[in-house]
């Protein structure tokens, strides 16, 4: 049972014993000294007085002391125990065999201690649940930026390359135009040269410089062609192609025209699923990715060319847009000295080149891309300076084979073309009249129209003599396709020939299949034309 003694009673325990001691001796001397005789015995009388006090005093003391012995060693014990729970000592406590009114501040004090032992535990528990959720919170903020940083990195790539794939669009509607431009003028140039030859001597002291006039033409008009290809402008055979054996076919060529310092490795998976495409662009494309293999190793490494099936990561299928379900990859690799990031981001442009002046045009890796893109394919390139580079090609399967139609070889044209009526119809003038020339000096008769409306005028008065139309595809207002539409619901059997530098916005091997026509890529020389003319002239 708890003690529940007070302060009071411990005063009147220790206390009222020396106190009523000294109480007791001074009623004494003042009851005895009354007592007394008060005359001859005055100094006894004194002497006892004194006596009775000095014994009281000592009395008095002794208690004190004895009374501040019991009382000190509780309380410095107390103290003690208090200062050991200041300096973090907790397990400390006041001893429980203190007597008296001690014990019941022991049991307080003792209690003091477990409450505030209690109250740090607690406290350190929350400490610790709350260091475990900031941690927690701090590795789950730490994987959101980590996220948002990828995010933005993606999102930073993803604008990089679409302002590079819209970069690239421009440069190849820019490379069709001039192409476009370029082979009109050279028509003329090569066509007027030709005419001009077949009407002078070939003693003649003009023809050595026409035949130079003609030679230049000839190598302007070759470098038109990788810039149509280059803008997917050009009209091709499409056939099924096994891309393996394509690749092995060209590796004979490509092994005698890099040299022998250069060893060239096949990687080659049997059984591929074929894919659409023209074999002479797909040759063209190996070539020029050697010789731009070759020369970043100086002429001295190792080139592999592999072929697999591959499947494109949604990243990389959302990049360029694709769908197909499945692909075929080329992949040709070099050990050369690679490139930065500034060189890679402008490979594809038309005209840049980082070779020296006069050993590159600029023009072989806009070819690859224009005839990848053609295909409906897409590129992937890896490259770090001084690791070597490799081009990724990506080529969709093929679901339905793609059979190419035999190609027929250009039949002898007779002198006399018979006097067919051809419907002439151009918008450049001078290749106007230039194939108009080239044309009657082959015995036809030609009506000449610088537009469809014009065409369609002269038809309506010519409508049982036309026998085939020459148009240009890309006119003002009303386009060459657009005119055979209407031409065929006026001459039912019309024969159709589109002559283009480039058509890319309104021709298509699916439009001439449609149209049963044949097409005539400008520039073109005064024998092709006749040529052309006359397979289509013969169905």
């Amino acid at each position: 049972m708890r003690n529940t003694h007070t302060p009071t009673i411990f005063f009147w325990k220790n206390l009222a014993l020396p106190f009523g001691a000294l109480v007791g001796c001074l009623l004494l001397i003042i009851t005895v000294a009354h007592s007394l005789p008060s005359a001859g015995e005055e100094w006894w009388r004194q002497w006892l007085l004194i006596s009775l006090a000095v014994g009281g005093m000592v009395a008095a003391v002794t208690a004190c002391v004895r009374a501040g012995r019991s009382m000190a060693a509780p309380v410095a014990h107390l103290v003690e125990v208090a200062m050991a729970v200041k300096n973090g000592r907790a397990r400390h406590r006041a001893s429980g065999k203190m007597a008296g009114e001690f014990r019941p501040l022991a049991e307080a004090l003792n209690q003091m201690i477990e409450a505030r032992q209690q109250a740090e535990e607690k406290l350190k528990l929350a400490q610790e649940s709350l260091e475990l959720k900031v941690h927690a919170r701090t590795a789950e903020l730490w994987r959101a930026n980590k996220a948002l940083r990828e995010e933005i990195e993606q999102r930073t790539k993803a604008e990089r390359e679409l302002q590079q794939a819209q970069k690239m669009d421009a440069l190849g509607k820019f490379a069709g135009s001039i192409a476009h431009d370029f082979n009109n003028l050279l028509t003329v140039i090569l066509g007027g040269t030709e005419c001009a030859m077949q009407r002078i001597h070939p003693d003649h002291e003009a023809t050595e410089f026409l035949q130079a006039v003609w030679k230049a033409g000839e190598s302007a008009a070759g470098l038109t062609g990788p810039l149509l290809t280059f803008s997917r402008n050009e009209v091709r055979t499409v056939e099924s192609l096994d891309l393996s054996k394509s690749v092995e076919e060209t590796a004979l060529i490509i092994r005698r025209l890099i040299g022998v310092n250069v060893e060239v490795k096949l990687q080659l998976t049997k059984d591929l699923p074929h894919i659409e495409g023209n074999a002479n662009q797909m040759q063209q494309v190996l070539v020029n990715l050697a010789v731009n293999a070759r020369d970043a190793m100086n002429g001295m490494g190792t080139l592999t060319m592999s072929t697999s099936r591959a499947d494109p990561d949604p990243g990389i299928r959302a990049r360029h847009g694709v769908t197909a379900a499945e692909f075929v990859e080329l992949t040709v690799r070099d050990s050369g000295c690679g490139m930065d990031a500034e060189t890679k981001a402008r490979i594809f442009e038309p005209f840049f080149t980082t070779k020296p002046a006069g050993r590159g045009t600029g023009l072989g890796l806009a070819t690859v891309f224009g005839i990848v893109k053609q295909a409906g394919g897409f590129l992937e390139v890896e490259s770090a300076v001084g690791e070597g580079t490799a081009f990724r090609l990506f080529f969709p399967a093929s679901q339905v084979a793609v059979v190419a139609a035999p190609a027929e070889a250009i039949r002898t044209i007779a002198a006399s073309a018979g006097g067919e009526t051809i419907l002439l119809v151009e918008d450049e003038e001078e290749i106007r009249d230039l194939a108009t020339l080239m044309l009657e000096g082959k015995g036809y008769r030609v009506l000449a129209a610088p537009d469809a409306e014009q065409a369609i005028l002269l038809a309506e008065q010519n409508v049982g003599s036309i026998n085939a139309l020459v148009t240009d595809v890309v006119m003002p207002r009303i386009s060459g396709v657009q005119l055979a539409e209407i031409m065929v619901t006026m001459v039912p059997n019309l024969r159709i020939l589109f002559v283009s530098g480039h058509c890319r916005e309104s021709i298509s091997p699916e439009t001439l299949a449609a149209n049963r026509a044949d097409y005539l890529q400008k520039p073109y020389r005064s024998d092709t034309l006749i040529a052309k003319v006359q397979e289509v002239l013969a169905g």
